[in-house]
């Protein structure tokens, strides 16, 4: 199965990779299939210790590290203290996290001029991931799972589940790390994993099947928008009003997501309601008016919108 995919992206035996591991049966699984296809010594584990677990997250990092030791495997690993840094930054455990955990494997990849980082999300994560953004009002590029590749992050497993993994961990032997947090409901996607997603098992044994094809179907569809708004930008920094005036509604608003989304590198920040305030600040008379959203700038002169 990787090997397929190590061809896909033309990934050779003297690319230097980095594997961003916990110590969980996801990223362990992970880091032994690769371990089949490609030298040891072009493999970099990343451990991101976030000290939310006390001794628990002490002895994630130890297990990995004699792991590492025991094959022959750079180790990379760094501690924050996600709690206090979440604080400071007002913003939750879990994005905090996220943020800082793919900042430090930025910096692991640059440090060994490494080609692609690899990460463990697999088709239950997808499919958690499309009810997060379902349940948070996201509409149709948020119901399209996780993608397989983000610039230099590749996602292996995405066609693969957790009930897959963990009968191949337990074929092979292959040793692991519990997070006990996984069973603690208080988190939002625990919460969905555990009371929600575990229903539709027992509602359809085949869901993630059919789940995996309605995630196709809307990165087909998302692909497809994207597509139309490009025609309609013709690779250019700006358009006239009066064009954008004529499109439909929603690809109006698609036209500023996928503005926004090239600015920032992302939707973070961006909500209905700003979407909604460009999107009246392009048809309100004026002759010249700028509109910032985060990133994106908006300059409009004499019926020319620029960006």
């Amino acid at each position: 199965m990787l090997k397929n995919f190590f061809q896909k992206y033309q990934l050779t035996p003297s690319d230097i990779l980095i594997i961003a591991c916990s110590g969980g049966p996801d990223s362990m699984y992970l880091l032994s299939e690769v371990m089949k296809i490609h030298p040891n010594e072009h493999l970099i584990v990343a451990h991101f210790n976030h000290c939310l677990r006390a001794m628990e997250s002490e002895g994630d990092e130890e297990f990995l590290r004699d792991f590492c030791e025991k094959n022959h495997l750079v180790f990379s690993s760094t501690k924050k203290d996600i709690a206090s840094i979440a604080c400071e930054m007002k913003k939750g455990i879990e994005e905090t996290a996220r943020i800082e955990r793919y900042t430090f494997l930025e910096q692991i990849r640059g440090k060994y001029s490494a080609k692609y980082i690899l990460t463990a999300h697999h088709l239950d994560d997808s499919i958690e991931t499309i009810m997060f953004n379902l349940i948070r009002g996201s509409k149709i590029h948020g119901l399209m799972g996780v993608p397989e590749q983000n610039r230099y992050i590749l996602r292996p497993l995405l066609d693969t589940s957790k009930t897959e993994i963990l009968k191949k961990l337990e074929k092979e032997s292959i040793p692991y790390r519990l997070d006990s947090t996984n069973t603690d409901d208080i988190y939002l996607r625990n919460h969905l994993r555990l009371n929600i997603i575990n229903e539709f098992e027992r509602i359809n044994p085949e869901y993630r099947k059919n789940m995996a094809s309605f995630m196709k179907y809307m990165s087909e569809l998302g692909e497809f928008i994207d597509s139309q708004v490009e025609i309609f930008l013709r690779g250019e920094s700006s358009f006239m009003v009066d064009d954008f005036q004529i499109l439909s509604p929603f690809l109006q608003r698609e036209t500023i997501r996928y503005i926004y989304e090239h600015a920032n590198n992302g939707t973070i920040g961006l909500s209905e309601g700003g979407i909604a305030e460009i999107v009246r600040f392009i048809g309100d008379k004026g002759n010249y008016t700028k509109k910032q959203l985060g990133k994106l700038c908006l300059e409009k002169k004499n019926g020319k919108v620029s960006f």
